[in-house]
């Protein structure tokens, strides 16, 4: 293997769910990990609760010595590989990695909120309340630019649906 800066970042792939298991196996080798953490909006007895998630599902950085420590950390519990191609490991820079630190408050990422824009005709699904699950189309914003008019498809009949804005998703 080719030999590696100091400030490069290595991308580790966890098995799944275990990013905390391999974070505590990997410090315990003393080697420096960052496995960012936010909080995602996780849907619970039909409302929505804050559930502390990493920001990057099923990875985390770690920065070590390839030559001597590379197959310790390859076989680290919870550690699934060490990402890279024939031509060595993919790395990171640190400016990378600094950049997702500065928009941490207290250890935890904050993201940017961003209202979800829909114009007419996109497809969407209601993901809250009373019509969760339902689908529709998107038809208009209401004047308060909190509800939306949406025209519901799953039904056997054409039939407007007034919804919080808050309530709809883009379905994919």
């Amino acid at each position: 293997m080719e030999r590696e800066r100091e400030d490069q970042w290595f991308i580790i792939h966890t098995r799944p769910r275990q990013e905390s298991v391999a974070e505590c196996s990997l410090l315990s080798l003393d080697i420096r990990v960052y496995l960012p953490l936010y909080y995602a909006r996780i849907k619970r007895n039909k409302t929505k609760v804050p559930i502390l998630s990493p920001l990057f599902k099923g990875y985390l950085f770690a920065q070590f010595p390839v030559e001597s420590l590379f197959h310790k950390v390859r076989y680290c519990r919870g550690v699934k590989t060490v990402l890279g191609g024939q031509h060595g490991l993919w790395t990171i820079d640190d400016v990378l990695i600094q950049s997702i630190r500065e928009r941490e408050k207290d250890g935890v990422v904050v993201l940017k909120e961003r209202p979800q824009r829909f114009s007419r005709g996109d497809v969407i699904r209601v993901d809250e309340g009373d019509f969760d699950g339902w689908e529709g189309v998107f038809y208009e914003e209401l004047p308060d630019n909190e509800r939306a008019v949406i025209l519901l498809t799953n039904v056997h009949f054409s039939s407007k649906l007034i919804v919080p804005k808050s309530y709809l998703v883009a379905e994919k």
